[in-house]
């Protein structure tokens, strides 16, 4: 896993188990009911002097922590599907959360890695949209692809943190049993909130860049990487309209 993967899913849930714990601990009767409940769980673990329940729990407990970035993740990207998928189809401008394109750049990025013309169609952005910044860009302007790169996880990190932040209400309550006290919800939705704002910015950097990178001039040696790039493009199109039949 690169570094950018592994700092979303730690960060995501970090401040999930961050935001159970500052509910645990703002409600008074919540803990003063704690020790209650550790002393069942721990009874009834160590149940006829069988402590391997207990060793099981831990396990599972850890476990559950590693796999909650992963988890918080796949959320996330779920989540974002659907809400470009609904807005797309009640007339908003973007298909996919992973790049937006105006008519005109998504134009000159598919003429300039060599797609053909016949197959240009806006549900084949994303394609276009991956081969442009990962022939194009990180050929010809890589510094200009690696603060792409950094925009884009900025924008995923904050995504993931606003996801794990809300379910951390949700989980903590249905869940643990922690109640919705406003020592706890308001200042973890206010810090969602100015997450939101954050990745909002990120995420708009990020699309206004590759419609400007779109609009500057060819260079020499991106025409050819283009073209080949641009035939591997074409011969995928041609198997998933096969496919499609």
């Amino acid at each position: 896993m690169d570094e950018d993967r592994r700092m979303r899913f730690l960060l995501a849930h970090i401040l999930f188990v961050a935001s159970l714990a500052w509910g645990a601990l703002s409600d008074h009767d919540f803990l003063v009911a704690f020790p209650t409940r550790l002393h069942w769980w721990c009874s009834w673990c160590k149940a006829d002097g069988d402590w391997s329940k207990l060793i099981g729990l831990v396990a599972g407990g850890g476990f559950v922590v590693f796999v909650a970035g992963y988890v918080i993740g796949t959320l996330t990207v779920f989540f974002l599907q659907l809400f470009f998928c609904i807005s797309y189809k009640l007339g908003g401008r973007w298909r996919f959360h992973e790049v937006a394109m105006s008519p005109i750049a998504f134009v000159r990025v598919w003429n300039r890695v060599g797609a053909p013309s016949k197959n240009r169609n806006r549900a084949r952005e994303l394609f276009a949209g991956v081969v442009f910044d990962y022939d194009v860009l990180r050929k010809d302007y890589e510094g200009v692809h690696r603060w792409l790169m950094r925009r884009w996880t900025a924008f995923n990190i904050g995504a993931t943190s606003v996801c794990g932040l809300l379910l951390s209400l949700a989980f903590g309550y249905f869940v643990i049993g922690i109640p919705l006290a406003y020592a706890w919800w308001l200042p973890v939705v206010g810090f969602a909130l100015i997450l939101a704002f954050v990745a909002s910015v990120a995420w708009c950097d990020t699309m206004n860049m590759v419609n400007f990178m779109a609009s500057l001039p060819l260079k020499a040696r991106t025409v050819e990487l283009g073209s080949s790039w641009g035939n591997a493009l074409h011969h995928l199109l041609q198997i998933r309209t096969r496919g499609s039949r």
